[in-house]
């Protein structure tokens, strides 16, 4: 995992992490790690943005920020709650992210491919209405959930869902996708043989995709 992803992971997301395989997480703790999570990645992307933008100064600007509070915009379909994103009135929605949490090992084994579908439908209703739109999926659940078999499905699969090179090619990309494991102990880890998944190389990939789509522009 990249420095960037580790260091805000433990300032932002660890505490927030179920205590244990056992332990209980009520519905108050989910909600606090998914507002975490989204944070984490809006942080994350605003640093890499930071390192790749030319005209860095364009991020002290209000309408330039990357958010992480939720909200809707219209896709092609139906209107799409958006977690983590950046939109304004010049590039339109320029930044869409959903951050999905799995945090057993029977919800991760039977809801995450649903989760994959559902993010599947979130990136083709946005590239709908909006074919620059840097869009990527995360799903994050701890190491102890996943088994071997699950762990090669989700590689298999992501990995076929990246890279959107072309803005015309909308159905079934993204930007860039993650798969972000954890240890009990809350540290990140990576047991996936497809790199372009690691938190570090998608938030990279989305940043260069907004840069040379939107940011490059200015």
């Amino acid at each position: 995992m990249g420095a960037i992803e580790d260091r805000l992971w433990q300032d932002l997301v660890q505490a927030n992490l179920p205590q244990g395989e056992d332990s209980p997480f009520p519905k108050g703790a989910q909600q606090q790690l998914a507002r975490a999570l989204q944070e984490w990645a809006a942080r994350c992307i605003e640093e890499h943005l930071l390192q790749v933008c030319p005209t860095p100064e364009v991020f002290r600007k209000p309408d330039w920020k990357v958010n992480h509070a939720g909200r809707k915009f219209f896709g092609g379909v139906r209107e799409q709650e958006v977690d983590v994103w950046l939109a304004n009135s010049r590039a339109g929605l320029a930044l869409a992210v959903d951050p999905k949490h799995f945090q057993s090992k029977d919800s991760l084994r039977k809801n995450w491919q649903n989760g994959h579908n559902d993010l599947v439908a979130f990136a083709s209703n946005l590239h709908e209405r909006f074919p620059m739109c840097a869009v990527a999926g995360i799903i994050a659940f701890p190491d102890h959930a996943a088994e071997e078999s699950t762990l090669n499905q989700m590689d298999a699969i992501c990995s076929r869902s990246v890279p959107r090179e072309k803005p015309s090619n909308a159905y079934g990309k993204f930007e860039a996708f993650a798969l972000v494991a954890y240890h009990s102990n809350g540290a990140l880890t990576f047991p996936f043989t497809h790199k372009c998944l690691e938190a570090g190389r998608a938030f990279a990939a989305l940043a260069e995709k907004l840069v040379t789509r939107t940011l490059g522009l200015l």
